[in-house]
């Protein structure tokens, strides 16, 4: 199991954990904590062995290299439906969409060619105030406020799709044998139009990024319980959440990042 120690800011703290599980025999998720930019992220990889573990890292890494080295003055604000205004969300879709040119290019190579990446991001902006969460396929972000705990990405997947246009219950979505389908991810096509939502974060929130190999086996009730369990422990309610995946199975590599809002 891959660790990385507490990530603490000003204003964050946080901790991922990620492993290989017990079926799959190299890992191909990625994630990073960057609390001296505000970011956190989750990619996991698609392509096979090394060409999904070298999709996965590229797209945390050009996330941070972008976020952090992107001068937010030139950028113009996205405002959301609600009103919610953001650089963030702006600076983050730009990552994301730079995360997929890299990743396509590097694609073109015969040895990795087919090779590509889901991801999912939080960035918090202290300018406006607000949280960017933005996503391509089907890793996720959820939120903890007070005692609501909801998932707010939706999945790029065929069933989603399916689920959104009214074709599918969301209770038959669960246990599809098409939920794996993703409809985009980074580096397998030209263009990618990321999913973004704008939130006005509180003290004590919880966000939690999981790749799907933690997601599938354990369910939104589940997740909000191991986060109350481990009382505030970040590291703590990473491991559970591998390990839960893993008693189930681990069908799949997985891996999951919490990151809690509030000064330090």
């Amino acid at each position: 199991m891959s660790d990385q120690p507490l990530a603490v800011s000003r204003r964050t703290q946080a901790a991922g954990r990620s492993d290989v599980g017990r079926v799959r025999t190299a890992n191909e998720d990625s994630y990073g904590l960057f609390p001296e930019i505000g970011c956190f992220v989750v990619a996991d990889g698609l392509g096979g062995h090394q060409a999904g573990e070298v999709a996965s890292r590229m797209a945390v890494d050009t996330l941070r290299d972008v976020v952090g080295s992107t001068d937010d003055d030139d950028l113009t604000p996205v405002t959301d439906p609600r009103g919610c205004t953001s650089i963030s969300g702006r600076l983050l879709v730009i990552a994301v969409e730079e995360a997929n040119r890299r990743i396509r290019e590097a694609s073109r190579a015969p040895e990795r060619a087919g090779m590509g990446s889901t991801v999912a991001a939080v960035l918090f902006d202290d300018r406006y105030g607000v949280v960017a969460i933005c996503h391509v396929g089907d890793s996720r972000v959820f939120r903890r406020r007070r005692d609501r705990f909801e998932q707010l990405t939706e999945d790029h997947t065929v069933v989603q799709q399916w689920v959104r246009e009214g074709r599918m219950a969301p209770a038959d979505a669960q246990t599809s044998p098409h939920r794996h389908v993703i409809t985009q991810a980074l580096g397998t096509q030209d263009m990618v139009r990321p999913g973004l939502r704008l939130e006005q974060p509180e003290p004590g929130d919880i966000y939690v990024i999981t790749s799907d190999g933690v997601h599938d086996l354990v369910s939104s009730d589940e997740i909000a319980r191991v986060l109350d369990d481990a009382r505030d422990d970040l590291d703590r309610a990473c491991v559970r959440l591998v390990d839960l995946a893993n008693l189930r199975g681990g069908r799949d590599n997985s891996t999951a990042v919490v990151v809690r809002y509030g000064p330090s």
